[in-house]
């Protein structure tokens, strides 16, 4: 899961990017992919794992997202925050002659905190469209822990498997930013921006619908975050892919 959907929240073109007051917002965003990646926890072998949206949202124990931006005149500073914590268990039984049977027992968790920090731009704004140049880094830090259980009529010294490892991978990136106005309320958000350091090559899309309300924006999008193999030795790819709906907070 881990989203930037406030990095939509681009203020209303003709408004603020002419203004010489502070503008600051904050969105609180909920966001429910597919997550596709392969750690490897280095004994040799590698491990692949293809997640829906509905088996993260069982398998979460905690969750944040919210992203905060400043605005003055052209420029703008945005910070956006994801916290993930999500465990979940398998069981597999083999039966043997005679009913008994040998049971093992995976637990998986898997933690970690996507952070963007980004410096704008406007290179571009009109009453009914606005674009904003990007720069800045994007952080991800992984936290994997994996343990075998195995029990039935085997020896009693018989020990468990415990893998453990981590990743903390930083990449900077540029890309562009903006919305464009379809009527007085509604508009379309959008996100593009793409990266390398620690990874290959990480890479973000965003596009979708909002609402413009008195007391803010109310956003529906989809989102695609994705970071390719590079220097980390646990993360060899993860990727993101889904809707995601923002509440945007101006004060």
């Amino acid at each position: 899961m881990a989203l930037l959907m406030s990095i939509a929240g681009a203020p209303r073109a003709a408004d603020s990017a002419n203004s010489d007051a502070l503008q600051t917002s904050f969105t609180l965003y909920v966001w429910a992919p597919s997550m596709d990646g392969k750690l490897k926890y280095g004994t040799g072998g590698d491990g692949d794992a293809s997640v829906d949206g509905g088996d993260i949202l069982n398998a979460l124990q905690m969750a944040f997202m919210g992203a905060l931006e400043v605005r003055k005149n052209r420029w703008s500073m945005l910070a956006d925050v994801i916290y993930l914590d999500l465990a979940d268990d398998k069981v597999s039984r083999v039966g043997l002659p005679g009913g008994d049977a040998i049971e093992a027992k995976v637990d998986l968790e898997l933690s970690g905190w996507q952070v963007g920090l980004y410096g704008g731009y406007n290179l571009y704004h009109t009453e009914i469209a606005s674009l904003d140049l990007l720069a800045g880094a994007r952080y991800l830090q992984l936290d994997g822990d994996t343990k075998l259980t195995i029990s039935g009529p085997l020896p009693p010294s018989l020990p468990s498997a415990r893998l453990s490892s981590s990743s903390s991978i930083w990449d900077a990136v540029i890309g562009f930013r903006g919305r464009v106005e379809l009527n007085p309320n509604w508009f379309v958000p959008y996100h593009v921006d793409v990266g390398a350091g620690d990874s290959d090559l990480t890479w973000q899309v965003m596009a979708g619908i909002g609402y413009q309300a008195g007391w803010g924006d109310l956003m529906l999008i989809y989102r695609h975050l994705e970071w390719d193999e590079g220097n980390d030795q646990f993360l060899q790819g993860l990727s993101f892919s889904g809707p995601a709906i923002a509440f945007r907070y101006r004060f």
